[in-house]
């Protein structure tokens, strides 16, 4: 029997997929008619979230502004990425959804997808690497001078930082190519658990589904002047 890496809480003190058994419990423990559920697959987790994060993600999609603290608009000059990855076994597909968050409130989006047979066993993390490769080249492209990248996968940073081992060809490719574009871009991570509430996050989530049904591989990166604005952020 598969070992249970997984663990989805649907309603508990924080909602969202978490890996360890203790997180889980810290969440469910005194909390009347919690729900959660083990899985040895995350895109399984996900997938038992799946109704209420689907309502949420539509709601996201009609809004065309969004109210922003000025600690939620990067510095000028640097940029937000918020990315993340989807999986679908059935059209044995990964996507990425990116989601970019300028110093003047301006927000866009953008996705893709992917079939590679050897990449498809990592399933949504591949998506999740192919959402932060795109975003960093987006950033150099566009003459960022930092990027600071929003992801839940604990493997985005920690393949680049080396603080987990590379063990596969795929992983390690992602790890060299972030690390040689950081040579000329300041790149920064930020962990963000799934499935909270976080705006942005389930945004990625949200535009990661999309690109399993609307992409068309992986996009070439565009210039800023080539994108369609998806929001304007008003500071609060």
């Amino acid at each position: 029997m598969a070992a249970k890496k997984y663990y989805a809480v649907k309603k508990g003190k924080k909602t969202g997929v978490f890996l360890t058994w203790e997180e889980c419990r810290a969440q469910v423990d005194g909390v009347p008619g919690a729900e959660y559920k083990g899985f040895a697959h995350r895109e399984e987790a996900l997938g038992y979230l799946g109704e209420e994060t689907s309502e949420r993600g539509q709601a996201l999609q009609e809004r065309e502004e969004f109210r922003l603290g000025a600690g939620d608009l990067p510095p000028r000059g640097a940029l937000f990425a918020y990315v993340d990855g989807s999986y679908s076994h059935a059209l044995k597909k990964y996507a990425f959804g990116c989601v970019f968050i300028l110093s003047d409130g301006r927000i866009y989006t953008e996705y893709g997808n992917g079939d590679n047979p050897q990449s498809l066993a990592q399933r949504n993390v591949t998506g999740e690497m192919l959402g932060a490769m795109y975003a960093t080249r987006f950033a150099i492209v566009n003459g960022f001078e930092a990027v600071e990248i929003f992801y839940d996968y604990e493997g985005i940073e920690k393949w680049v930082t080396g603080a987990w081992r590379s063990k596969t060809e795929l992983t390690q490719k992602y790890a060299r190519a972030m690390r040689g574009w950081s040579g000329g871009i300041r790149l920064s991570f930020t962990k963000v658990a799934a499935h909270t509430n976080v705006l942005f996050n389930e945004l990625a989530d949200q535009t990661a589904k999309r690109g399993l049904t609307e992409g068309n591989g992986v996009p070439g990166v565009k210039r800023l002047e080539e994108m369609k604005v998806y929001g304007t952020g008003t500071v609060e």
